[in-house]
């Protein structure tokens, strides 16, 4: 498995530049590390009453977005973001559509540290301030690997405050959103199309911001 450091650069068209400008302030150290893409595996544990399941099948409509750049522009600005539908660690129905709604979604790996910094500070912000108006937040664990570190990512998010659906085990949620890296943000406008992709650490300040100027676009 993988964890090679890389630099992410992202561009976009006129309409992300707001967004660009939020998180490039943070760009430097943000991206200064982050979890390259790993394939996960499967396992089941049991807790009282509940069977949990760390994968989860997963479902894609539409095409999938272009894998995030190396370098220069992002090419799924402006298009159609898909539309995936699964399950949470516990069964419980997971969809994310193009609803009318804006909407984040974070990709988390359990193994990724940078993803580990982002739940432990975004948990209690969130806890305290609570989620700006106007913008769902999605998160969609991915990557599990029963052999690498902080497993089982359902134990490691059962106090996260965002709804999060298990990806496939073929991280299927993933590859449709063109991920290569993690943690990876995707910001979708209320007509359903790419406002903005981001991979690295954003402090939750800077990612409740993005998100107000999200809601307002």
């Amino acid at each position: 498995m993988s964890r090679t450091v890389e630099q992410k650069a992202g561009g976009g068209e006129s309409r992300s530049r707001r967004m660009v400008i939020i998180i490039g302030i943070v760009a430097v150290i943000a991206i200064a590390a982050v979890a390259a893409l790993s394939t996960g595996g499967t396992s089941e544990t049991t807790t009282p009453g509940v069977v949990v399941s760390e994968t989860q099948p997963v479902t894609v409509s539409g095409a999938a977005l272009p894998r995030y750049p190396e370098q220069g522009p992002d090419p799924a600005i402006g298009q159609q973001a898909p539309e995936v539908s699964g399950l949470s660690f516990d069964g419980t129905p997971v969809s994310i559509a193009n609803d009318g709604n804006a909407k984040i979604i974070i990709f988390l790996a359990h193994w990724c540290p940078h993803c580990q910094n982002d739940v432990k500070e975004l948990t209690p912000y969130i806890e305290a301030n609570g989620l700006p108006a106007g913008v769902e937040f999605y998160s969609v664990a991915t990557g599990s690997d029963p052999a690498a570190p902080n497993y089982p990512p359902s134990e490691w998010l059962k106090d996260w405050p965002i709804m999060t659906m298990a990806d496939s085990s073929q991280g299927e949620a993933a590859q449709a959103f063109g991920l290569n890296a993690f943690p990876f943000f995707v910001f979708v406008t209320a007509e359903g199309n790419v406002d903005f992709r981001f991979p690295g650490e954003v402090p939750p300040e800077t990612l409740v911001e993005a998100a107000r100027t999200l809601a307002g676009s």
